[in-house]
């Protein structure tokens, strides 16, 4: 019975660093996820890596006739699940794509980890990094310069017409995504407007101070 215990842990002993090496991993990538307040953060996404670790760890076990690919095709389509359970839809705009995409790489990680990549695993985790932190700057000026907003303004129709497309060339801003709603007493405009930041703040003090709109927001 010892000698059993004695090769069980001989056996497992690197499954088991593996594991640890797995949690590690996702803990670190989801800690970039849980300060910001992500939906799927610091637990999440070490679970997912721990996961994928264990199938690949399994599909590893079973040998070249249990198809071994199979398992590692299954885990990429159930993180797909999970993947799609943190995007939503508001209104024209669309969040939690970043989000997605730490669970897919958390997962690519924690198999990389489960076949005893750990050399890869340890580059990918530092590339995800440097995405989701460093180019958080580079990410900063291109909004600046290039921001994309998603407006709703309501119009008093008793105030008077008020021509948006004008004033929206002369600040050189691009509109798409119209949808206009109109009732009795007022006229709903949505769209998402383009352009550099500065200019955004200009239309928004210009429509603050036009007496036909009734409210807007962004």
């Amino acid at each position: 019975m010892n000698s059993f215990f004695t090769n069980s842990s001989h056996i497992y002993g690197d499954e088991v660093f593996k594991i640890f090496i797995s949690v590690l991993c996702g803990s670190i990538l989801g800690f970039e996820r849980e300060i910001r307040g992500k939906s799927a953060g610091f637990r999440t996404l070490a679970l997912i890596c721990f996961g994928s670790t264990i199938f690949s760890i399994c599909s590893y076990m079973l040998g070249v006739d249990a198809n071994r690919d199979r398992i590692a095709a299954n885990v990429i389509t159930g993180v797909g699940f999970l993947g799609a359970g943190v995007i939503f839809r508001n209104n024209i705009s669309v969040s939690g794509i970043t989000t997605a995409a730490s669970i897919w790489i958390s997962a690519a990680i924690g198999m990389l980890v489960g076949i005893g990549a750990y050399q890869l695993a340890g580059i990918s985790l530092l590339l995800s990094l440097f995405i989701l932190y460093a180019m958080d700057y580079i990410q900063f000026w291109i909004d600046y310069r290039f921001q994309h907003r998603d407006y709703k303004i309501m119009l008093d129709l008793a105030a008077g017409s008020l021509d948006l497309t004008e004033q929206l060339e002369n600040l050189n801003l691009k509109c798409t995504n119209i949808k206009v709603l109109r009732s009795e007493k007022q006229l709903i405009w949505q769209a998402q407007i383009s352009g550099r930041g500065d200019k955004l703040e200009i239309f928004n003090e210009w429509l603050l101070n036009q007496q036909s709109i009734a409210s807007f927001e962004w």
